[in-house]
Formats: structure tokens, sequence, C-alpha cells
């Protein structure tokens, strides 16, 4: 997976700031990539960040130091993978939302029960699927 990266993302990469976080984080480690555990010269070791939260104000354990070779970019699609998951569940949940409050009123989750979830799933599955419903 490919990810789009902002503006405001490459100024920061480029910064006095994250180079200084990055050297630090290489001599942290031993200049050791996280990944492989590999000793690798400073010029191949990358500082990765596992989430993008807290984007110029990163905790240590937002970050991993990876070999700019192997392992940075499996874990840039590991990343990707796992944002991509993240959306859909909130989609279908938002889906799962709209069709259970359109059915049975904005309140249906005081009185839900395990029917109005299957019920749900066999509505998704038709449209995902077709008429019937199989995968």
């Amino acid at each position: 997976m490919k990810s789009v990266q902002s503006d405001e993302y490459k100024k920061y990469i480029r910064s006095a700031k994250w180079r200084n976080i990055s050297n630090v984080m290489k001599k942290y480690v031993n200049f050791t990539c996280q990944g492989c555990n590999q000793i690798f010269p400073a010029e191949q070791l990358e500082v990765h960040h596992l989430t993008y939260e807290r984007l110029g104000h990163e905790n240590p354990s937002d970050l991993r130091v990876l070999c700019r070779e192997n392992c940075h970019p499996i874990a840039d699609n590991v990343r990707a993978q796992k944002t991509q998951i993240r959306r859909e569940t909130r989609q279908y949940n938002s889906a799962q939302d709209t069709y259970l409050s359109k059915k049975y009123g904005d309140n249906y989750q005081s009185f839900a029960d395990g029917g109005m979830y299957e019920e749900f799933e066999h509505w998704s599955a038709k449209k995902r699927y077709g008429e019937t419903g199989e995968w």
C-alpha cells in the first residue's frame, strides 16, 4: 500500500529537530536495526513512525530504528495495512449504526440484541455480494 505524505510531514522530516531525534534514537539502540537486529552505519538506518498521532511531539515508544533497505519498507507496509483496517472498521461501524438506528430508532443500543446485528450482517452481505448474500 502506498502512503501519501503531507507537506507538513515532509517539512518536519527535513527539520533540524527531526534530525536530532533521529540521531539520538540511532545512538540509543547502538546503531542496531530493531527489525533484524543487525548493526548498520548511521546512514543506512532510518527512524520509523509507528503512528503519526503525535507527529512533531513523538514519544520514544512511537518510533523504531530500522534498516533502510529491508525492515523500514516492511514496517511502512504494515502501518499502511493497519491504517486501512482501522478505516474499514470505522466505515463498517458507521454503516451498522446508520442501518440499525434507521430501522429501530436512535436508541436501538439500549435494547439491541444479537439478532439485530445478525440482521445487519445479512443485509450487508446481500449488499456486497448480491441477493444470495453468499461470500
